[in-house]
């Protein structure tokens, strides 16, 4: 506030609004996400084009946009926002072993890790697991080719394993929860 105290203003000249984030000096989300993405750290271009223009159902698309962001209902975010509805102990469902979070269930998971390892050896790649879905997805790779097809069915075959992980890991809670409701009769 003292940096204002020295400020002086001009009652005879009208108040202006501006946004020094854009040429325009107007407000966009756009300008607002690439100068929070510069100080956050967070890379500014995300593939967007990849997510949406994919040849993939809108549902998988979306879902997609979802996990890329960190955005499902895994069990860290449970907890957070409904502690009393999570799951408890914080356990990724697949494997039995560790927490379950974004990047563990689709990437890190053992379970998991094997249809990756299973994908990338179809295609002659050597793999190591990058440290986030969204880098996952960020990656460019070539997987069945450089050409339009090629492409195409490299990110289904991608976009497909997130979609199984996820209904599978769903199928099993789901299953857990028909055991307790025919044990006690809910």
């Amino acid at each position: 506030m003292q940096s204002l105290d020295h400020l002086q203003l001009s009652p005879s000249v009208p108040d202006k609004r501006s946004w020094s984030l854009s040429s325009s000096e107007l407000f966009t989300v756009k300008s607002f996400f690439l100068a929070l993405s510069q100080i956050s750290g967070l890379p500014s271009v995300f593939p967007t084009k990849l997510v949406w223009n994919s040849q993939v159902p809108f549902k998988i698309k979306s879902f997609v946009w979802l996990v890329a962001h960190k955005k499902v209902n895994t069990n860290d975010m449970l907890q957070l926002r409904r502690p009393y509805k999570a799951l408890s102990p914080d356990i990724c469902m697949l494997c039995m072993e560790q927490g379950e979070t974004v990047d563990h269930l689709f990437l890190h998971c053992s379970m998991t890790m094997g249809l990756w390892h299973r994908l990338f050896q179809l295609t002659k790649i050597d793999w190591v697991p990058p440290r986030s879905v969204f880098d996952m997805i960020s990656i460019n790779f070539n997987g069945f080719g450089s050409s339009k097809r090629g492409i195409v069915l490299w990110q289904a075959a991608c976009f497909a394993i997130l979609w199984v992980v996820w209904r599978e890991r769903n199928a099993r809670i789901l299953r857990i929860n028909q055991g307790i409701q025919r044990t006690f009769g809910t």
